[in-house]
């Protein structure tokens, strides 16, 4: 893990933005830590160690090394990583924007794995031994992601309403489409956040999110689906359905002092049966960790 970003496949940037960005709004709540200045440009980096698993037969989970951010606020348009918005109407409790930003999905795909990029990859295979044949009779068919067509890159856009029910609770909804017809469908998130302080612990504040991610029945044969186009193997085909997948995360940061704070992530995605039941899924879970120290610049 000793290797930078840098090093880290470009095709795998969407996942860490997705995963990691905490998208906020210029007119947030001023008791809320993730206030920013507006039309000002703000940048940090976390310094660490985690992984995001990938779910995906042969697909590789990713280490979390460094993890930056960048993120601008002006009085209507804001940026933060992965996402590009536009503030179309605002009060102090409500907020409806335009966004714009790259699907997930594709990154699962990829599969570069030069030998210098951190560890050692996982290659899915759930254990080492190989299944006597009467198991293997019985297993599903799996199939690599290297063994597939490509996937495309898709770039959602559409709108997002921000409802700050307190100083410490949140609750947002976004639906997208893809504008560069990648998947012809839609995608929406729906997400409940609250913000709190305990356990003892001075200059320490917590955050849980629970909600669902919902993807029309285009993303998910898009993605997971199998056809004549990945492989002439009947027994593979696959035909995706709309899909809900639950979540839950938590987060928090310990201040150090004004510039370096402790901070520690942790999320799981339950994939539904639509997903999961596709022969290139060995996992029903995307999990998320990562412990560090964020320098704000």
């Amino acid at each position: 893990m000793e290797k930078s970003l840098k090093n880290l496949p470009l095709k795998y940037l969407p996942l860490l933005f997705v995963f990691f960005s905490q998208l906020t709004f210029a007119q947030c709540i001023a008791t809320n830590e993730q206030c920013a200045p507006v039309d000002e440009w703000e940048f940090s980096l976390a310094i660490g160690a985690g992984v995001l698993t990938n779910p995906m037969h042969g697909g590789s989970n990713i280490p979390l090394v460094l993890i930056p951010k960048i993120s601008y606020y002006g009085e209507k348009i804001f940026f933060e990583n992965n996402a590009l918005g536009y503030s179309v109407y605002e009060t102090n409790e409500f907020s409806l924007s335009a966004v714009s930003l790259i699907n997930r999905e594709n990154g699962f795909f990829n599969r570069w794995h030069p030998s210098n990029v951190f560890v050692p990859v996982n290659t899915g295979v759930l254990n080492e031994s190989s299944p006597g044949f009467d198991e293997a009779m019985k297993q599903d068919p799996a199939i690599d992601v290297s063994e597939v067509a490509n996937r495309k890159w898709a770039l959602d856009a559409g709108i997002q309403a921000n409802w700050f029910i307190s100083a410490n609770n949140h609750l947002k909804i976004k639906v997208l489409h893809d504008v560069n017809n990648a998947y012809n469908g839609f995608n929406g998130r729906l997400e409940f956040s609250h913000r709190f302080t305990g356990f003892g612990m001075a200059n320490t504040q917590w955050k849980i999110t629970t909600g669902v991610n919902w993807l029309s029945k285009q993303q998910v044969d898009h993605y997971y689906g199998i056809g004549e186009k990945d492989t002439n193997k009947p027994k593979y085909y696959y035909q995706g359905k709309s899909a809900v997948n639950p979540f839950i995360k938590i987060h928090s940061n310990y201040r150090l002092n004004n510039d370096w704070r402790l901070t520690f992530t942790a999320r799981i995605e339950f994939l539904a049966p639509a997903i999961s039941n596709s022969p290139l899924v060995k996992d029903k879970t995307i999990e998320t960790i990562f412990l560090g120290v964020v320098y704000d610049y």
